[in-house]
């Protein structure tokens, strides 16, 4: 009853913010709810592979995913508390921002945690709507437009999937399962009625392409990550991408126990594919920072997909690019927070010369763009590699195929940066009045150090995790 528990006590942290609106219950309530989900954390690998109830349960993958969105929520909180200090100083927009933002991360955890299939489904609903309201906090048109549109094809995602999930609860039920727990679905999966398992893992892994922005539904999160607060950008682009991770994962899952599982691979390969051949093509048209550290994460999404349809090592490589991923991409979405501060404007072409304007942030941004493009000594050079080492020898033209579309993408992105980085830049272009906060950049440091020493160095917990979120498919 744990996760219940927590549960409770997010939704009252989260209703007293909301109706105090008093800076330090704020502060002091964001506090509370970061140590619960520290606690949280520690108790579920403790009891790791447990039932938490009969709606939850402690897996592995949930663990990790968990560990993960701990560390960067402590940090999200701190990088909104400068965010909002700088744009903002009503009491009522802030208190709505913190109050819903404990809530979105709490709708994340469950989701991680969810037995049946049927909650997991509401959580990834609940996501989407606590995060249109932090999409438009800024209140302006282009806010609206983007929480409309984010709201209204996220809904249509997920009832795609919905459909999916009931197709899939009618052939088990015929089996003799009379619930949606990932444990049953699982069991009864070789008994199944193999057209209807296809059909379902269709429509699922083409309603949640919304929340793991891959291949066909990708466009709606780019908007919103354009627009939405840096804080925000940095969970949505990491841990609610992983949410959309976790449903299709599940699914595939259940699809690993039959014979159909060949083909659900390359469905998959197919998706990841595409996902980093229009990340390409779009990168090349990319202005705005935001909408380029978006389109990477589609690409990196592409790579986790093809780790998927790879199967083997290709699994271990897909759930490992993942957490990379997620340190790294919160990283560069915090610094970009920083950066907004020096500049009036987050366009490319209005940026320059941040090596002079703040020197230990630039330093950051540098070692994080390394990070994100999978140079040594990134955690991602070795989850890449190990998925094209995989892929070389399932089909070795997809592999190479690949590779210059990744190449192409480095190109680009080596290229905007060093604009940002080196560039002139006119001074009414500048903020004048922004002021170096060194402590800004800590956050940067250590999620890029933490990357590069489980790529370099993994402890032995880390990668038993890992083994243990796939031992199922072995």
């Amino acid at each position: 009853m744990m996760i219940f528990i927590f549960i409770i006590f997010a939704l009252f942290l989260s209703i007293s913010i909301f109706i105090s609106r008093n800076k330090l219950v704020n502060y002091f309530s964001v506090s509370l709810f970061s140590i619960a989900l520290f606690a949280l954390t520690i108790y579920s690998y403790i009891h790791i592979n447990q039932f938490d109830s009969i709606y939850y349960k402690f897996d592995a993958l949930g663990v990790l995913l968990t560990a993960v969105l701990s560390l960067l929520s402590l940090f999200s909180f701190y990088h909104s508390y400068l965010y909002l200090k700088r744009k903002s100083n009503n009491l009522k927009q802030k208190a709505q921002y913190y109050s819903t933002l404990i809530l979105f991360i709490t709708a994340m955890i469950s989701a991680y945690f969810a037995e049946n299939l049927a909650l997991l489904w509401v959580c990834i609903e609940a996501t989407s709507l606590f995060v249109s309201i932090l999409i438009f906090h800024s209140r302006t048109k282009d806010a609206l437009e983007a929480t409309w549109k984010y709201l209204f094809i996220s809904s249509v995602g997920l009832a795609i999937a919905f459909i999916g999930i009931l197709f899939l609860s009618i052939v088990a039920s015929q089996n003799g399962v009379n619930n949606l727990n990932f444990t049953n679905l699982i069991q009864a999966a070789q008994n199944m009625d193999i057209l209807w398992v296809k059909i379902a893992f269709v429509l699922i892994l083409t309603g949640l392409s919304v929340k793991i922005s891959i291949f066909p539904l990708y466009a709606v999160a780019i908007d919103a990550k354009t627009i939405a607060a840096t804080p925000v950008n940095a969970l949505m682009s990491t841990a609610l991408v992983n949410v959309g991770f976790v449903g299709i994962y599940r699914m595939y899952l259940i699809v690993a126990q039959t014979t159909t599982l060949i083909w659900a691979q390359h469905v998959l390969m197919l998706v990841g594919v595409l996902s980093i051949l229009i990340a390409t093509i779009q990168l090349t048209r990319v202005r705005r920072f935001k909408r380029l550290l978006a389109f990477s994460s589609m690409e990196h999404m592409g790579i986790v997909t093809i780790g998927l349809a790879i199967g083997g090592v290709g699994v271990y490589a897909a759930i490992l690019h993942l957490i990379f991923h997620s340190f790294v991409k919160a990283g560069m979405f915090f610094q970009l927070g920083a950066i907004r501060n020096h500049f009036k404007s987050i366009w490319i072409k209005d940026t320059g010369n941040y090596f002079k304007i703040n020197p230990l942030g630039a330093i950051a941004l540098l070692l994080g763009v390394i990070s994100i493009l999978a140079i040594p000594p990134s955690g991602l050079f070795v989850s890449e590699l190990l998925v094209f080492k995989a892929l070389f020898f399932k089909n070795y033209l997809i592999a190479i195929l690949v590779l210059i579309l990744l190449s192409i993408i480095i190109y680009i992105i080596i290229k905007r940066f060093a604009h940002l980085l080196y560039a002139d830049v006119a001074d009414d272009l500048l903020n004048k009045e922004a002021q170096i906060n060194p402590y800004e950049n800590i956050s940067q440091f250590i999620l890029f150090g933490l990357v590069i020493y489980l790529g370099v160095n993994p402890p032995l917990f880390f990668t038993d995790l890992i083994h243990a979120a796939i031992a199922i498919l072995n």
